[in-house]
């Protein structure tokens, strides 16, 4: 479907008095994102529309009314289905803060025992009127007790509901050589980096490496190198250092290419999500 302006809008907040929390609203009527991951925990409202989006390898459908609750570091793209104008509230939260409200009221959490959820998609009209409360209430700018407040009774209601402490972590070690990529991008952003390089970094052909690094990550080398890229983008954005100035230090030498790979992981322009809103 091609775009209509009309029903396309992005805003953002990064409230003082919420820090770890970025929130957003958004209405898009188009495909507007790539595969890709947050270190954040995602929390989102539909207010309109319906999206069958991809978690991982698996689809779940959600629609006006829902929740859909992503853990940080778990590969998805959410877009509308076909013909659909999807509007939602999303909140982005650090998962320090996560852990702190399940420590309070689920018990004592670490590395192996971290929330997990059932469903990604959660149904319950009192809990998405609490979290839109909440949304209003940062996009008023409402008293820091008032969204202090909604937030920690949001995160108690959304895991003692739905939540559950898991047990400690199934998976295998990440292997040494995932591990050195993953170092090795994160370190030179600003570079041009080959699959050759890589391959002799990590010891292993090409092909493994393009096979184990996504298997591991969900991601090819090249699609995580921009997300790692992006990451590091909205950080800089966020203090308000220039774009052109940004796309350089993130490895980008021209600023449309950044600007179209930013929007693809994004769903917003590096302007919007500076200036945290524009239709």
């Amino acid at each position: 479907m091609g775009r209509n302006p009309a029903n396309t809008h992005v805003r953002f907040w990064r409230d003082p008095d919420l820090p770890g929390v970025e929130v957003r609203a958004s209405r898009y009527n188009e495909d507007a994102f790539r595969p890709h991951v947050h270190d954040a925990w995602s929390i989102g409202l539909i207010d309109a529309g319906r999206t069958t989006f991809l978690l991982g390898e698996t689809s779940h459908a959600a629609a006006r009314g829902q929740m859909v609750v992503i853990g940080p570091g778990a590969v998805h793209a959410c877009n509308p289905d076909p013909g659909a104008v999807m509007a939602y509230r999303m909140f982005y939260v650090d998962p320090g803060l996560v852990d702190e409200a399940a420590a309070e009221v689920l018990g004592r959490v670490d590395s192996e025992a971290r929330p997990r959820f059932a469903s990604p998609v959660i149904d319950d009209a009192d809990l998405f009127q609490l979290w839109r409360r909440l949304h209003v209430a940062v996009a008023v700018n409402a008293g820091a007790l008032e969204k202090q407040s909604l937030l920690m009774q949001g995160l108690a209601d959304l895991l003692t509901r739905h939540g559950r402490l898991g047990g400690p972590c199934p998976c295998v070690r990440v292997p040494e050589a995932v591990e050195l990529v993953h170092g090795h991008l994160a370190a030179h952003l600003d570079e041009r980096v080959g699959l050759d390089d890589l391959s002799i970094l990590a010891g292993v052909s090409r092909y493994h490496l393009l096979r184990l690094f996504s298997r591991e990550t969900g991601l090819p080398p090249h699609a995580y190198q921009n997300q790692l890229r992006v990451a590091r983008a909205r950080t800089l954005l966020a203090r308000g250092e220039p774009i052109s100035q940004v796309a350089a230090e993130v490895g980008f030498a021209d600023q449309s290419h950044f600007s179209r790979v930013f929007r693809q992981f994004t769903g917003a322009t590096p302007r919007q999500y500076q200036s945290g809103s524009q239709d």
